[in-house]
């Protein structure tokens, strides 16, 4: 095994699974792996972003006691938060006072049962209780009407009709109210109950306020920064500060990268934005000062505001036009600072707001002077296990993975210590079940597991449900079964009242979790550790079956190839005929640089036709015997 006090040579990757409050299995998890390895790359999606700019954050600092300081961390969001009995993490989360009786109520239905019935009830009557006495007046005056003016069983006819008019009022009222809260408060406040800021923390300076609790976006700003030995309010640390270099397409020290969701796009990003001869994503985007003072500090806000991209002199007068209106370039991609990037990784539908970005709609302004509004949501709404970063056909180092997965309600903590990884080649490879109809139950005294039906209602919702989750997750899913991928995912299981919206979470329940991110990095470590203790799942035999996998895939892709070129449709010309026939200015589209570009092509066309030819020409298969379920080679967008 690694020896800890013997600094690691050998690198990873890491990628880790969003989930909210489930963030807290991370942090032990990366720095018993940093006992092993140097992390080279580090992804994640929503609070597996904190965790990843954690992560990179404490390997950038490694030399300094970086992660020391993230072991840590679960100490610090299991202390009692300033102000309150409530844990540091449960304080993070602070709705804005217009959503904040909407909040509380959320809040109060979290665990379910008979408890969060009741407490539910307490806020509705709490907070809600205008609405309600309004909608049950009408009911309340029909019965103190009645009472006075009628007897007998008319009487009790007018109760029961009284007492249902009262009761169908209040509900009415409370509906009423709860919906305006949300058509108005939380869609004013950015879709979201809570923007991760308060008014109390947007400048501090060096002074932030006493016994008051700190919110998240704060929080993180702070976190990331006392690494570096900058204070919350300092200049914020950014992406070039782990790349050691402010050129994108350099080689970076430490790599760290996370998923977002464009809703008005209606599709993901990667964070940082790229900005390359490919790909410009990064000069398609604004921000408005005011937008942001809601979300980010103000350190973090001018920040921003003070270190614009660089305009070329084409866009000049647009650019000075967009900024008298308040539309601010975003910063290249070296000066993003994190704490922007993890908050738009993290944005759970309602519960945090949604970040505001603009764009140019060219289709709609062919000027590019009107900029339209863009909605960044919590990268989990596309990817929520971003398994596919870093790879690459045959890996230089292990990408490890950590995967969040729902355990039957009662499992004991003791027995979901252990991560679930496969113990052989081919484990991992059946199908997952969402049995949503049913409520899975562990019984400690016999050590089965049991179910009992959900009712009509909790059916119809898990169902919705199940849509939802399958929408978000099938990608993720069905890579995760793929021979290279699964033997590199560590499942850690959770049961329904652990991480999730679960925000009250005992002090107990949090160490518990840790502790399992921590077993997840002792069994990375004997398994991929050098020398592995782990005699066959190791890392040797994941770089041989991505070799396999590889070579098989490219075996069936490579006879695409050929199959095409050696059978072009009548009519067509053939491929390599058309390439050596067609001058370099003559192209219909996309023309050769030169006449050496033209020629390298044609050459690359006719040797991977040479090599499909002598695939073809063995008897011997190469996925014959290869690992399966055998993956595909196809064009794809990079995301």
């Amino acid at each position: 095994m690694n020896d800890p006090k013997i600094p690691p040579t050998r690198f990873c990757d890491l990628v880790m699974k969003g989930g909210v409050t489930s963030g807290v299995v991370y942090p032990l998890a990366a720095a018993k792996l940093s006992e092993a390895f140097i992390f080279k790359n580090i992804g994640g999606t929503s609070a597996g972003a904190i965790a990843a700019a954690a992560t990179a954050v404490a390997e950038s600092t490694r030399a300094k006691g970086g992660f020391e300081r993230l072991k840590a961390l679960t100490g610090l969001l299991t202390e009692t938060a300033p102000g309150g009995g409530q844990s540091n993490l449960f304080a993070f989360f602070q709705p804005q006072p217009e959503t904040r009786r909407l909040y509380r109520m959320c809040v109060a239905g979290l665990g379910g049962g008979a408890a969060a019935f009741l407490g539910v009830s307490k806020q509705i009557a709490v907070s809600y209780w205008f609405p309600l006495v309004a909608g049950a007046a009408p009911g309340l005056f029909f019965l103190i009407c009645a009472w006075q003016r009628s007897a007998g069983g008319f009487l009790a006819f007018c109760c029961i009709v009284g007492g249902l008019l009262l009761l169908a009022g209040a509900a009415v009222g409370i509906a009423w109210a709860i919906l305006r809260d949300v058509a108005d408060r939380v869609q004013g406040n950015f879709y979201g109950m809570c923007t991760g800021m308060t008014a109390d923390f947007f400048d501090v300076k060096s002074n932030p306020p006493k016994g008051k609790s700190k919110p998240l976006t704060y929080w993180l700003t702070e976190y990331f920064n006392s690494y570096w030995g900058r204070g919350p309010s300092d200049i914020p640390l950014t992406f070039g500060d782990l790349w050691g270099t402010r050129d994108p397409g350099e080689p970076r020290a430490v790599n760290l990268e996370m998923m977002t969701t464009c809703l008005t796009h209606g599709r993901p990003y990667r964070l940082p934005f790229r900005e390359d001869d490919d790909v410009r994503e990064n000069s398609s985007f604004y921000f408005r000062q005011e937008d942001f003072e809601r979300l980010f500090p103000k350190s973090v806000v001018d920040w921003m505001a003070g270190h614009p991209r660089a305009i070329s002199s084409d866009d000049a007068e647009r650019e000075k036009i967009l900024g008298e209106r308040g539309f601010l370039p975003l910063p290249e991609p070296a000066d993003l600072p994190l704490v922007v990037a993890v908050r738009m990784s993290l944005s759970f539908p309602v519960l945090l707001s949604a970040v505001p970005l603009y764009a140019i709609n060219w289709i709609r302004d062919p000027d590019g002077k009107n900029p339209e509004r863009c909605w960044f949501s919590d990268g989990g709404v596309c990817s929520n296990f971003p398994i596919h970063f870093f790879d690459s056909p045959l890996p230089r180092w292990p990408t490890l993975s950590i995967n969040l997965v729902e355990e039957p309600e009662g499992t004991p903590a003791a027995d979901l210590l252990t991560p679930d990884m496969p113990k052989t080649n081919g484990g991992g490879v059946l199908e997952s079940w969402n049995l949503f109809e049913v409520v899975e139950v562990f019984d400690p005294a016999t050590r089965t597991i049991s179910t009992r039906p959900k009712s009509g209602f909790g059916k119809m919702a898990a169902f919705g449900g199940a849509f939802i989750d399958t929408m978000q997750n099938w990608t993720d899913n069905v890579q995760s079964r793929l021979p290279g991928y699964r033997d590199r995912i560590a499942a850690v299981g959770l049961t329904p009242d652990e991480g999730g919206l679960n925000l009250n979470m005992p002090v107990q329940r949090i160490n518990d979790l840790s502790q399992r991110g921590e077993a997840v990095g002792e069994e990375f470590i004997r398994r991929f550790g050098f020398p592995a203790a782990e005699p066959k799942m190791n890392w040797s035999n994941h770089r041989w079956l991505r070799m396999r996998t590889c070579l098989a895939s490219m075996e069936e892709f490579l006879a695409a190839i050929d199959r095409t070129c050696a059978n072009p449709q009548a009519g067509d010309e053939a491929y390599e005929a058309w390439i050596a026939a067609t001058p370099p200015a003559k192209a219909p589209g996309y023309e050769w640089v030169g006449a050496n570009q033209r020629d390298v092509a044609l050459r690359v066309l006719r040797s991977l036709r040479g090599t499909a030819a002598d695939a073809a020409a063995s008897p011997i298969r190469l996925d014959e015997k290869a690992p399966h379920p055998k993956p595909e080679l196809r064009p794809r967008p990079r995301v």
